[in-house]
């Protein structure tokens, strides 16, 4: 794929469980929710002493080796903490972080699954920086364009398209810039540039910075 092509982003739709999550729910319940809108997943709850009382986070990753032998190719991790009971009482701002961050990840996931699909299940090329693992994955040209899409929807979020626009032409600030209650704009973005030392003229940051100007130019 060339710089100036971008794989399409998969809408993901959130109404429906919207509408369910409320009040004071189980891990569990959170999860067969989870899994009962997003039935191309498996859900796995874990709780961990890193996240604090009352809080929760979501990871996931997408198997394509699965998705080409007909099997579920996404998997979702939700993260609770250990220091509460096996249960979450529902805040206003913590079902608003929920469901973006489910929002993001499969979104993120759904484009690698993309990806795979376009070049019928080939390997995609290792990353531009082979210094370790983490460097290699980071500048990997899928990992790249699919945190570009995250990017594009994290400041899009807080300030507007043309808002975007003009934080992304401030990338290295805006990489850093919280919002009212001290949460990163995009933690994406941050995530990029302090792992390439603030550079905006590292190759991989360029590269993330033409994709996110592509992502938010064929928005909507």
């Amino acid at each position: 794929m060339r710089l100036f092509e971008i794989t399409k982003p998969s809408q993901v739709e959130l109404i429906g469980l919207a509408k369910e999550i409320r009040g004071t729910q189980s891990h569990d319940e959170i999860a067969k929710l989870v899994t009962k809108h997003f039935p191309m997943t498996t859900v796995e709850v874990h709780t961990t002493p890193k996240i604090d009382s009352g809080s929760m986070n979501i990871g996931a990753h997408y198997d394509p080796d699965a998705d080409e032998e007909g099997g579920l190719p996404i998997h979702i991790d939700l993260m609770f903490s250990n220091k509460d009971d096996n249960e979450l009482e529902w805040t206003k701002q913590g079902r608003k972080f929920f469901l973006y961050k489910l929002q993001d990840v499969m979104k993120h996931e759904l484009l690698h699954l993309s990806q795979h699909r376009m070049r019928d299940f080939h390997p995609g090329r290792e990353g531009y920086d082979q210094r370790d693992n983490n460097y290699e994955y980071m500048s990997r040209p899928d990992e790249i364009e699919a945190y570009a899409m995250n990017i594009a929807d994290e400041l899009t979020r807080h300030v507007g398209k043309d808002g975007a626009f003009q934080l992304l032409r401030m990338a290295k600030k805006t990489a850093q810039f919280k919002t009212e209650i001290g949460h990163f704009l995009s933690p994406d973005l941050l995530a990029y540039f302090s792992l390439f030392n603030y550079d905006a003229s590292n190759p991989v940051i360029k590269r993330l910075l033409k994709k996110i100007y592509i992502y938010l130019k064929q928005s909507k």
